[in-house]
């Protein structure tokens, strides 16, 4: 008789994680509709509130043009056009104060397809998500704008003409530009998950950096008015942002490399 075998026992680095349950598309559909849901009742719940200090939020949706266009008034042109300001700029205060619940949905949604050490990264998530979010929004309130508005004045003066700007125009162009700068600043969050699934690798994002050179200025010209200091100003960052994503997708591989600790 041959001697008998001993028993295998599976290494923590071999032992396979938990399996996750497998949701299929109406339920994923139901869950994003319910965080959605969620979100759209806190985000109207805080705009109550905005609509209450709507002139408090126009002061400070303004003073950027009015630091410029010193002498200017702003003018309507719709006899419900007062009303629909107050409820826009009411919902982008609810949006903006209500961003880490929303963040924080979107966390919910996303978590079943993670593993359960995964799943402890919630708070990190939710307070990058913020905290890069609104330093994007500051950016463009405070150094984008202001030059953008002294651009327009100038050329306004060259040509010898005075401005009677919309309201509904100029808080339009505001609220739309705040957002998508919140939004261009939420690159190094989006490409820690695109690292962590295998999407992109810091070697990728490395051998292409050329090419994100080149399509961050082509954003900035979007984003910006066509002056090249304006464009360096939003460049700048944008061009930190991506060598940070570096950094954070080179992480986001190493801990996916490494084995879960058991719980």
């Amino acid at each position: 008789m041959s001697p008998a075998e001993p028993p295998v026992v599976a290494s923590q680095e071999s032992a396979p994680e938990e399996q996750l349950p497998e949701m299929g598309l109406m339920e994923h559909l139901r869950e994003l509709r319910k965080r959605i849901v969620y979100s759209s009742i806190a985000v109207t719940c805080v705009a109550v509130f905005g609509y209450i200090y709507a002139q408090v939020l126009f002061d400070i949706l303004n003073k950027p043009y009015f630091d410029a266009f010193t002498d200017d008034k702003m003018i309507g042109t719709g006899p419900a056009e007062a009303f629909i300001l107050k409820m826009q700029v009411a919902f982008f205060a609810g949006f903006i104060v209500s961003s880490p619940f929303i963040f924080y949905q979107l966390w919910l949604f996303i978590s079943p397809g993670l593993y359960s050490h995964e799943k402890r990264q919630a708070v990190p998530f939710i307070a990058a998500s913020t905290l890069l979010f609104c330093l994007g929004i500051w950016f463009g309130y405070a150094i984008i704008f202001p030059f953008a508005f002294q651009f327009f004045h100038s050329e306004y003066t060259s040509v010898g003409l005075t401005p009677a700007v919309r309201m509904s125009e100029h808080l339009s162009t505001m609220i739309t530009g705040l957002l998508a700068f919140g939004a261009v600043f939420e690159m190094p969050v989006l490409a820690y998950f695109l690292g962590r699934l295998g999407i992109v690798t810091d070697r990728m994002l490395i051998k292409h950096v050329r090419y994100a050179i080149v399509g961050i200025f082509i954003v900035s010209a979007i984003l910006s008015p066509p002056d090249v200091i304006t464009q360096c100003l939003l460049a700048a960052p944008l061009l930190l942002l991506y060598g940070l994503s570096i950094l954070v997708v080179r992480w986001a591989q190493s801990s996916r490399s490494e084995p879960p600790t058991p719980s």
